[in-house]
């Protein structure tokens, strides 16, 4: 059986029930303390100003004269009053009491406008009365009442404050248990508050996005494993079960089949690595794109024209991961090879800021319809040019490198992609 527990579960009721044992600690710890350093101190004076007035007086013979202004006397036998019942006067009382056997301090009768003090320094000396203006320090009740009433409106601000600081780390809560259930947003709204929630919100963004992403590889691995690798197994199976054919033409047939699923696997095995945990370099532009124009002559058989639209002006440096940049263009090339009429134009545009490398073909190019999703690297489905699992592969790759891959049909027919790469701030 779970034992109930009086700790509060939120952040908010652990802080103001933390705030509310300081402030009653505190609270009493001044209490204790005005009383035993200040009210206490000040009863032993007043005691001792009381006795020395009393032997002064009765030392001048003022016990034989009639009484005269504020001032009575009563023989030592007589109760004049009540025992002193305020924490001030009491402690007065208890210290007069040590000074002198039988010394004692009585209250009373008060009138409307003063209240008596009756004193007596010893055991057989008269009472002194003396009229007095009303002391009135409040009482224990008082005490207590203002104690509470600062608690209750101390405790009240704090309410407020802990639950203002809270408030964004409550919303983050809710963030993040939207996560948990698998609902990822795009990004999280701005949160603000504390620096510490900012921090929490910054690491957890980096979580949902990461745990976004896993969830898109694992179902793009699925459905490409479950589609993609069908079709050629399917036709493998088909020429298995028929008969009669040319062994050799079912060999060639086969040969290309299996170099298919070879390619779609390491295509989406590109598309998990994406080249995250490759070094960053430096390479200058013009050498780079000269490298990839021969790899685009010499492995993929196309006819590749440079043009240097910067002219002989100074390019800064690419910062890249030259493995993961380099897959991005030969998907590209594949596609030209394929969709693209085997003619590229390779184009370098300084642009301020940034730095942009255009690739042409003089292929069909691809419908307006399909310029949108090839943009935003989402279009389901192998339409040419890059549009199935290898433009997810070049759009992760160029978003690793802070850069922008943007597809747009050329007028005079063909299809350009524009690869934009901003400069690295020092």
């Amino acid at each position: 059986m779970n034992r109930r527990s009086f700790w509060p579960r939120s952040t908010l009721g652990r802080t103001v029930l933390l705030l509310a044992v300081l402030l009653l600690g505190t609270q009493g710890a001044v209490y204790v303390l005005f009383h035993q350093y200040v009210l206490n101190p000040a009863a032993e004076r007043f005691a001792e100003f009381l006795w020395q007035t009393d032997h002064a007086l009765i030392a001048a013979g003022a016990e034989r004269s009639s009484a005269a202004g504020g001032l009575q006397w009563r023989p030592a036998h007589d109760l004049p009053g009540i025992p002193a019942n305020k924490y001030f006067l009491r402690q007065s009382a208890g210290y007069l009491a040590r000074m002198s056997p039988g010394a004692a301090l009585r209250i009373g009768p008060s009138d409307t406008d003063a209240t008596w003090l009756w004193i007596r320094g010893g055991r057989h000396e008269p009472w002194l009365g003396m009229r007095a203006s009303p002391m009135n320090f409040g009482g224990q009740g008082f005490m207590f009442m203002r104690l509470g009433v600062i608690a209750l409106c101390t405790l009240l601000g704090a309410w407020l404050i802990v639950r203002q600081i809270n408030r964004p780390l409550a919303r983050l809560a809710v963030e993040a248990q939207r996560i948990g259930r698998g609902d990822m947003p795009e990004s999280l709204k701005p949160i603000g508050g504390p620096l510490e929630v900012r921090h929490l919100e910054q690491a957890i963004t980096s979580m949902a996005n990461d745990l976004h992403r896993l969830h898109e590889e694992r179902t793009l691995l699925l459905t490409g494993i479950s589609h993609e690798l069908r079709t050629p197994l399917s036709r493998m199976l088909l020429t298995l079960h028929l008969q009669g054919h040319d062994l050799l033409a079912e060999k060639a047939s086969m040969l290309v089949d299996v170099s298919e699923m070879d390619e779609t696997i390491d295509k989406f095995l590109t598309l998990v690595r994406s080249g995250e945990q490759e070094k960053i370099t430096q390479v200058e532009v013009r050498e780079w794109v000269a490298e990839m124009a021969a790899t685009a002559q010499e492995r993929y058989g196309l006819e590749v024209q440079v043009v240097h639209s910067a002219g002989d002006a100074a390019l800064p440096p690419l910062h890249c991961r030259p493995l993961a940049l380099e897959r991005v263009f030969r998907n590209l090339f594949d596609n030209i090879r394929r969709y693209g009429g085997g003619r590229l134009d390779m184009r370098i545009i300084r642009h301020p800021a940034r730095t942009e490398i255009c690739l042409r073909d003089y292929g069909p190019g691809v419908p307006a319809r399909d310029i949108g999703p090839m943009n935003g690297g989402t279009l389901p489905r192998q339409s040419g040019h890059g549009s199935g699992i290898g433009l997810r592969i070049c759009q992760r790759i160029m978003a690793l490198h802070s850069g922008i891959l943007r597809f747009a049909n050329a007028e005079t027919g063909g299809l350009i992609a524009h690869l934009s790469f901003p400069d690295k701030e020092d």
